[in-house]
């Protein structure tokens, strides 16, 4: 993961050590037996927020589902000790290089 002057300056970084810390201070491991699970944590999430915009909830809602699933990605991102901020510049780099709506047939 970043440095410590990376997880001082912000971005995704001090987020992913954030959320790594309170998932520690509340007992949920990071242990590389659990990416399984914590696989599907995530899928689980974007699923809540799916099932909250179909019924007409309020979008905070839906949103804080979505931030279930960030904050579930930012513990795995920690358990696989990876830099986030390092791989979300590349891949945006990535994908600015890309045709306008890549990779679609049908819209999207």
């Amino acid at each position: 993961m970043a440095d410590e002057s990376t997880v001082a300056a912000g971005g995704l970084n001090a987020k992913v050590a954030e959320v790594r810390a309170l998932c520690e201070a509340k007992g949920f491991s990071a242990e590389h037996s659990r990416i399984w699970e914590m696989l599907a944590l995530i899928h689980t999430e974007i699923s809540e927020a799916t099932d909250a915009y179909k019924k007409g909830l309020p979008l905070e809602a839906v949103g804080e589902e979505l931030i279930d699933a960030l904050i579930r990605i930012f513990h795995l991102l920690s358990a696989l000790d990876l830099d986030a901020d390092a791989l979300f510049e590349a891949k945006m780099a990535k994908n600015w290089q890309r045709p306008y709506k890549y990779n679609t047939v049908r819209g999207g």
